[in-house]
């Protein structure tokens, strides 16, 4: 086979094809959910949600400060496009406070993100890809009730240039809960 005047054997083809296939694969990120714990009817479009802010991200001795303000950020950024309104968390707080917090505000619902893992790497140095667990579960605003909880999993990308960072992963993740759980 020619290829710009050039001839490419089959062999060759083959294993430009695998080269192909292995970068593709290494430039998207990877996403898993685990089981959702749903609700009986999906949450109203319209409700407003307070959103609690965790505990900072940490691997190993390594504390990643300010990533618990950056997951609060994506979970607002995909609420606000499908809720009425949505308040954020200023401090870690209890759960009894939390619930204090959300009705002063008059939500509806509290989404509680927990950061379960957080590890930042030099993906384009290292090979190894960004990974996050994140638990979130929203309750009730009013009587404290569970409404609906999951765990997501992500991963980076393995092929990257850099600019990749745990942070971007979270979107994706609180966007495929709410999408099972909310109008």
């Amino acid at each position: 086979m020619l290829c710009g005047g050039i001839v490419i054997k089959p062999t060759l083809r083959v294993f430009l094809a695998i080269c192909v296939m292995f970068v593709g694969a290494a430039c998207s990120h990877k996403y898993k959910v685990d089981a959702i714990n749903a609700p009986n009817k999906l949450i109203p479009a319209n409700s407003h949600y307070y959103v609690m802010l965790p505990k900072d991200g940490q691997y190993g001795t390594t504390e990643y400060i300010g990533s618990s303000s950056m997951v609060v950020s994506a979970v607002e950024a995909v609420l606000t496009g499908r809720s009425g309104k949505v308040t954020k968390a200023i401090s870690v707080e209890s759960m009894e406070e939390a619930l204090e917090s959300a009705k002063l505000s008059n939500s509806d619902y509290i989404f509680r993100p927990i950061i379960v893992h957080w590890e930042d790497r030099a993906t384009e140095w290292s090979g190894r890809p960004d990974r996050i667990t994140m638990r979130y579960t929203i309750l009730d605003a009013e009587t404290g009730d569970e409404i609906a909880s999951t765990l997501a999993r992500a991963s980076s990308k393995w092929g990257t240039f850099g600019g990749d960072h745990p942070q971007d992963l979270v979107p994706e993740t609180v966007e495929a809960f709410i999408n099972s759980v909310a109008e």
